[in-house]
């Protein structure tokens, strides 16, 4: 029996292991044309901005404490790589504790401008989505999720871009409280993998250095497709800055390397194959749990049988 219980605790921390490990940990390599780390100057000269951006040599702003804006920006060349890694390190403060919308990493067809975190609703490509907002149809509070459309369904922010929804994870406190406009660090990190037309998210906060495993989805993202960051404000409002953006290419083996006349978006809900793992290891906990509870009512029934059949006298009873 115990050695059975060390291998079922064995097979429960491998799995979450595997669940927190990023692919590019070991073969990532900058990108040096797509990344933004302070002092960032005249960024702008790589990267096209629109809406309320506003950038000092410490961040860029995407959007101020003002109700009803946006912000977004756009980098000027393609993502021309088949593997890729995006570390996003955000900070989102209000000044009273209620705050809106969000912010988000996309990889689109073409930029554009809009009210879905900053761009347009239609749009035609993949999504990570930070929500800071409790919605009606959104019971659970702020979340990260990845969203893809072709351009035919409409994100909708009073709904949680549910239409267009691909995973999600609930993550709380990713705004803080700021009424006297202090200066602090990151309020939420988020890293974004894409290899093997499996795209996964992971996200962290300041006070630790553990990336945790939110959620993935099979999605192919065409080469050349635009990379851009994103966010805006609703009734509530709450200020997004943008305080280092790190990209990695993963080196694709040629097994999954894409072929052009076949580059096109695609995009559909895939359970992560340690969330299998977990269930089938959850299904097997129970039956070895119904087991013993059945060989012990045997145990039992035959003893009682017993006493009843020699007709001793016994302190236990049936």
């Amino acid at each position: 029996m115990l050695p059975l219980f060390l291998l079922l605790s064995f097979h429960g921390a491998t799995s979450t292991e595997q669940k927190n490990r990023r692919w590019s940990s070991e073969y990532a390599l900058p990108v040096a044309r797509l990344t933004l780390t302070k002092p960032y100057g005249q960024f702008w000269t790589h990267w096209d901005v629109r809406g309320k951006v506003a950038s000092t040599n410490n961040e860029i702003r995407l959007t101020p404490a003002v109700k009803g804006v946006s912000g977004a920006i756009w980098s000027k060349t393609s993502l021309a790589m088949g593997g890729f890694g995006v570390e996003v390190d955000f900070r989102f403060a209000s000044k009273d504790g209620l705050h809106a919308d969000g912010a988000a990493v996309w990889f689109v067809d073409k930029p554009s401008h809009g009210p879905a975190y900053g761009i347009s609703s239609n749009f035609t490509g993949i999504g990570v989505v930070l929500d800071t907002f409790k919605n009606l149809d959104y019971s659970s509070g702020s979340f990260i999720g990845i969203v893809g459309s072709d351009g035919t369904t409409t994100h909708t922010m009073d709904h949680n871009g549910k239409e267009v929804m691909l995973g999600k994870c609930n993550v709380p406190n990713m705004v803080k409280v700021d009424k006297n406009r202090k200066m602090f660090g990151a309020t939420i990190s988020v890293y974004v993998e894409y290899l093997g037309n499996i795209i996964r998210v992971f996200y962290k906060y300041p006070d630790t250095d553990e990336w945790k495993f939110c959620d993935d989805s099979k999605v192919h993202i065409p080469l050349a497709y635009s990379m851009g960051l994103s966010a805006s404000t609703g009734e509530l409002s709450s200020r997004h800055e943008l305080l280092a953006l790190r990209v990695f290419e993963i080196p694709v083996d040629a097994s999954i390397a894409v072929k052009r006349s076949t580059d096109k978006l695609s995009f559909q809900k895939v359970i992560s194959t340690t969330t299998n793992q977990e269930d089938e290891l959850t299904t097997v906990i129970w039956v070895f749990l119904f087991a013993i509870i059945v060989i012990i009512i045997i145990l039992a029934a035959i003893l009682c049988l017993d006493y009843y059949v020699n007709g001793e006298d016994r302190i236990l009873t049936c």
